[in-house]
């Protein structure tokens, strides 16, 4: 795999945007390149990266799935080049069918920035990045993070890349809470995931390196990007963005940060309820793949109870699309052990605070959940075999199809 050429460009968008482009070739199709772009407002273009280090962080993921050798046409910065290695050897120790390769590339320093550069964030508008949010400018973040001031949101990744409306809602609706908080929002677009980049496994391995990527592609405008750390409910387990591995994607003059780590769901979901810019703005499903929230969802419905258990579920608009049906949840199945947790944990939290309505819906799904288990598991084991597969996977979506709620 090599990452051919590199070059900025006008978005044909014909809106005030300019591109990083890569041409990246593969082993298997000798000749033939895919394009490659990160996409951002005009005002970026002096800060669009002459490295190769954005190029590393994206295509490294999908070298170690395809077992093939990267190779860059740009130089990389030394730190994140000798981190390339580490990363490798960390995915491997997590996945035996993850292998390290070589990546040949030039080292060189990357050239400082602007004397001012900023301090960037991912703001997807889920629990985790407003949480993240809303704690620093509270001041209530990790010594060595700089304050954020510019809020990143990224077209391509939970919103289809060619759902330009349904982006634009969503841009719409986070514009209206960075401007609350005092922020600037910075709307970026990258195709990677409608290229091979989508053969690395999103959740367990690539979307880490994809969001460094997207800020290293600007590294002249950014001194540091925090990335929003996900639930954790015991030890910190193998995943794509992790606070092992995000720091890796750093360089010598942007350093990654992996903020929020060993905080619950629910303590994040208690900490934002008490903020109305985060409720009305509130984006948590990707189900959709839209700008709406199905409500229907272990994402969505896990939110919605915490929300009603602290009375302020009428104050969140994005999670009335339907309303909460408890008869609804005491029928569903979670067959999701991250999940079977964190309703137990919320189970107990709705008693302590008087709700045993909601504690007894919740305790309803989950004695449900433990006696359909081995059927579960038997239609799983029998998904892919011969001649049962298709019987078995019907059967699967049907039991983990819950009633629809009134």
């Amino acid at each position: 795999m090599k990452l051919v050429s590199v070059r900025v460009a006008r978005s044909p968008s014909g809106r005030a945007r300019v591109r990083l482009e890569g041409d990246v070739s593969y082993d298997d199709s000798p000749g033939q390149t895919e394009t490659w772009w990160f996409e951002f407002p005009e005002r970026y273009a002096d800060a669009l990266s002459i490295s190769g280090n954005p190029w590393l962080a994206c295509l490294l993921p999908l070298a170690v799935t395809r077992g093939e050798a990267l190779r860059l046409s740009l130089p990389v910065d030394p730190q994140l080049l000798s981190n390339a290695s580490r990363l490798m050897a960390i995915w491997s120790g997590w996945y035996p069918n993850v292998r390290p390769v070589p990546v040949e590339a030039e080292s060189s320093a990357t050239l400082p920035g602007p004397a001012v550069r900023a301090s960037g964030a991912f703001l997807s508008g889920g629990i985790d990045s407003f949480y993240m949010v809303l704690r620093d400018r509270n001041g209530a973040r990790p010594a060595d993070v700089p304050a954020i001031d510019k809020l990143l949101v990224v077209h391509g990744f939970d919103i289809p890349i060619d759902a330009d409306e349904e982006f634009a809602k969503l841009r719409d609706s986070l514009s209206g809470a960075s401007d609350a908080l005092g922020l600037e929002l910075v709307d970026v677009a990258t195709n990677l995931r409608t290229m091979r980049f989508r053969e690395a496994d999103w959740g367990r391995l690539a979307h880490g390196g994809a969001l460094a990527s997207v800020g290293l592609a600007a590294e002249g405008a950014f001194r540091s990007l925090c990335i929003a750390a996900t639930h954790y409910d015991g030890p910190v387990k193998p995943w794509g963005s992790q606070p092992e591995t995000d720091p890796l994607f750093s360089t010598g003059i942007t350093r990654i940060h992996h903020v929020g780590l060993l905080i619950p769901r629910r303590e994040k979901t208690e900490y934002i309820a008490g903020f109305d810019v985060a409720l009305r703005h509130l984006h948590i499903c990707f189900r959709l793949r839209s700008a709406e929230n199905c409500c229907d969802c272990e994402k969505c419905l896990l939110a919605m109870l915490t929300l009603e258990v602290l009375g302020a579920l009428d104050r969140c608009p994005p999670l009335k699309a339907r309303a909460l049906d408890l008869e609804h949840v005491r029928k569903r199945v979670v067959n999701s052990r991250p999940y079977v947790r964190l309703y137990r944990d919320l189970e107990t939290r709705a008693r302590a605070f008087g709700r045993t309505d909601v504690a007894d819906a919740i305790a309803g799904s989950l004695r449900r959940s433990r006696r359909l288990k081995p059927v579960l598991a038997a239609l799983e084991w029998g998904s892919d075999r011969r001649g049962i597969g298709r019987f078995s996977r019907r059967w699967s979506r049907r039991i983990l199809r819950s009633p629809a709620p009134k």
